[in-house]
């Protein structure tokens, strides 16, 4: 918060130095949604670019915006559903493609933040109000 307030440097990592960039191009940039979620997170042992996220309690919010706040909010997903990713610099590998076509687990595109925005903006157009 320090770095976003200018009162400290950004660290010097990649990062840092991303964030720097973009707090630097974008100077009106506020904060206007927290996203939070519980990831499991796993690599692959044989290609370590291989890797395999599992999100689930994906949350949204506009109010109290600070990484400092409880992770509460309202749900994007249903309980009972899990966000998988599967990233890889190259192809899949063979058993993970075959795994996912026997489950009948195809490839779509999926936006957290973009999820969160389409139903704040529905929301307001519907007058509603969430709570969470």
């Amino acid at each position: 918060m320090d770095c976003i307030a200018g009162s400290a440097s950004w660290p010097e990592t990649q990062i840092g130095g991303e964030l720097a960039y973009t707090a630097g191009f974008y100077a009106a940039l506020r904060p206007a949604v927290f996203l939070s979620y519980e990831r499991d997170s796993y690599r692959g042992v044989e290609d370590e670019a291989f890797r395999v996220t599992f999100d689930t309690e994906i949350r949204y919010r506009q109010e109290a915006l600070t990484l400092n706040s409880d992770p509460c909010g309202i749900p994007i997903l249903p309980a009972d559903q899990v966000l998988m990713e599967v990233k890889t610099a190259g192809s899949l590998p063979l058993w993970m493609a075959r795994t996912l076509s026997e489950l009948g687990i195809f490839k779509t595109s999926f936006s957290k933040y973009g999820t969160a925005y389409q139903t704040i903006l529905l929301s307001q157009q519907r007058g509603e109000q969430k709570y969470a």
